[in-house]
């Protein structure tokens, strides 16, 4: 067995103090090595703590839990999916101890996007100042 993980664990549907802004003094954690485990995953142990924002037809839900099965992106960043009917989640984990406090792990940067934006939308104002 691995070293227990301390996550927060709470619905906003049934807990509006789990959604975001999230205030981690609000609520109590779990030690995810005691919580009982989900039968389909019996056999595995919990070694993330995870954050789901789900916006279904307008309506956000934010869930906090432990994890058992690490996503393709290990590093911190979030998975966003989409499915029909307007229903839009991003999975985040984490392997640290209450990071699924957070408002966003870490979802992909835009400052790169952004960077290039500033670059191609100056150009044309130096080209036009250059004597």
């Amino acid at each position: 067995t691995g070293e227990a993980i301390i996550c927060y664990q709470c619905n906003s549907e049934y807990d509006p103090r789990c959604g975001d802004p999230f205030d981690p003094y609000s609520l109590g954690t779990v030690n995810c090595s005691f919580q009982p485990r989900l039968e389909h995953l019996s056999h595995l142990e919990p070694t993330l703590c995870r954050k789901i924002s789900s916006r279904i037809y307008g309506k956000v839900r934010v869930v906090r839990s432990c994890g058992y099965i690490t996503d393709e992106k290990d590093n911190g960043e979030c998975l966003m999916r989409s499915g029909t009917h307007d229903v839009r989640a991003f999975y985040c984990s984490c392997t640290g101890d209450l990071c699924n406090s957070v408002e966003s792990l870490r979802t992909p940067s835009l400052l790169p996007l952004a960077s290039l934006l500033t670059a191609v939308l100056a150009i044309p104002s130096l080209l036009l100042s250059c004597p």
